[in-house]
């Protein structure tokens, strides 16, 4: 296996890891989501999570050809993903420090549409360059999406209460 593709993998799950720490010092108390400098270091852990994650499919050792179609099927699963992942954090204008339950424009249909977006962009980069072991390695990332999204959800309930239960309930994802 290549050193270039395990050094991306590396750094794929450093980011992985810096932000589920991060998560579970916030919900302790130990880190505030005010702080600039934790922000900052979180910021481009995700940075770099997500930079890699494009490199780690190009490089792939156990790459499959396919067919076209499928190719390109993949490449719009990842540009929807982009676009609902940063359509998201536009409409929040960040993503701490959010002090309101934001009900309106995607966020009325999909209660997490940067994570969706996050897991469109996982499969569709990897579908786009037939990056089979990366797509294995991708789940691991899903996985710790749907970590992100639970967490949220049980600070959203504790914060919002039976207002945002009647707006999980209209809700997708």
């Amino acid at each position: 296996m290549k050193t270039d593709y395990l050094v991306f993998v590396g750094l794929h799950f450093l980011g992985m890891i810096i932000r589920a720490i991060y998560e579970e010092l916030k919900k302790t108390g130990r880190v505030s989501p005010e702080n600039r400098v934790t922000l900052s270091i979180v910021f481009l852990a995700m940075c770099l999570m997500w930079a890699s994650w494009f490199n780690m499919c190009a490089l792939d050792p156990l790459r499959v050809p396919l067919p076209p179609v499928v190719g390109w099927t993949g490449f719009g699963i990842f540009w929807i993903g982009l676009v609902l992942a940063i359509g998201a954090t536009i409409h929040l204008r960040g993503v701490e420090n959010i002090d309101n339950l934001v009900t309106k424009g995607l966020f009325s249909k999909i209660r997490h549409p940067m994570y969706l977006g996050f897991i469109l962009w996982i499969f569709g980069w990897a579908i786009y360059h037939g990056a089979v072991l990366s797509l294995c390695l991708g789940f691991v990332a899903i996985a710790n999406i749907f970590y992100w999204q639970r967490s949220e959800e049980r600070e959203l309930e504790s914060n919002y209460g039976q207002a945002y239960l009647q707006y999980r309930n209209t809700t997708w994802f």
